[in-house]
């Protein structure tokens, strides 16, 4: 009997806009409804599982595991079980001001692959939390190597945050013979004058939808000083509604239906944002 294909989604978004927030929350629903989680961690300050792993441990990152950053080599284990039973990685990457970041996320997948982490039946659920904008092909290793298969963006409706989520759907575009589709956006709001019906309309010119909104939500900061999820500090309070919508939508999307983004050229953003 084939063992079914695992979830496997990519939180993409502007630096500081929240994935995360997200990713990690995305992870802490599934593992709570009985599925089995890896989560994976892109980025150079190795900062998205300690959200997920007990008070104290120590997770070193692929990157000096295998001896490609300062102090690395070893045999300790790349991935560790957090709480919920999580299963957690980072790739790391070099000192700052030093060789490439995205080398680090290949790297890591490179691991991946030789280790059999991807085969089917040993997770049931994947999740990459990648640094902000594609803007090299190592942080888009995940949809160039055909390790993600679902993106889904992280934005507010500031024009920053829209003009990278608009350059990660051309990323979707190019990567499209890989299998990835964009299974949308999920917004965290900024403001409470923040205007939804341009977000909507976004949305709609990059032929997708958005699966989730989040609000400005104190809880998520008490989470994030507590270095555990919102979904696990505040479970009942409307960021975690939100995040388990945007579980839910993942599972239920038919990859079938997904049709290719339409990202805007650089004037038509401009324009589009002149018009708020």
């Amino acid at each position: 009997m084939k063992k079914p294909t695992p979830l496997r989604v990519a939180i993409y978004g502007k630096g500081g806009i929240g994935k995360s927030v997200v990713a990690t929350g995305l992870s802490a629903v599934l593992a709570k409804s009985g599925r089995r989680v890896l989560h994976v961690g892109c980025d150079p300050k190795h900062d998205s599982a300690v959200r997920l792993l007990p008070p104290g441990v120590k997770l070193r990152t692929v990157m000096e595991v295998l001896g490609d950053a300062p102090g690395g080599g070893g045999q300790e284990p790349i991935i560790h079980e957090g709480r919920l039973g999580i299963h957690c990685c980072e790739s790391g990457g070099p000192s700052p001001g030093l060789g490439c970041a995205g080398r680090g996320v290949a790297r890591m997948l490179e691991y991946m692959e030789e280790t059999g982490l991807m085969e089917p039946g040993r997770y049931d659920a994947i999740v990459f939390d990648v640094l902000g904008d594609v803007v090299c092909g190592g942080f888009a290793a995940p949809l160039r190597l055909g390790f993600a298969d679902r993106v889904v963006i992280v934005t507010s409706e500031e024009p920053m945050a829209l003009y990278a989520a608009n350059n990660i759907s051309r990323a979707v575009h190019a990567y499209q013979d890989n299998g990835v589709v964009l299974a949308g956006l999920v917004t965290n709001l900024r403001g409470p004058d923040a205007r939804r019906d341009k977000l909507r309309e976004f949305a709609r010119r990059l032929s997708t939808s958005i699966l989730a909104t989040l609000a400005r939500d104190p809880k998520i900061l008490e989470s994030e000083r507590r270095r555990c999820t919102v979904v696990e500090h505040a479970p009942s309070g409307p960021s975690s509604r939100a995040l388990r919508t945007l579980a839910g939508a993942l599972e239920k999307l038919d990859k079938r239906r997904c049709v290719l983004p339409t990202p805007l050229e650089d004037e038509e953003f401009y324009r589009f944002m002149d018009s708020w």
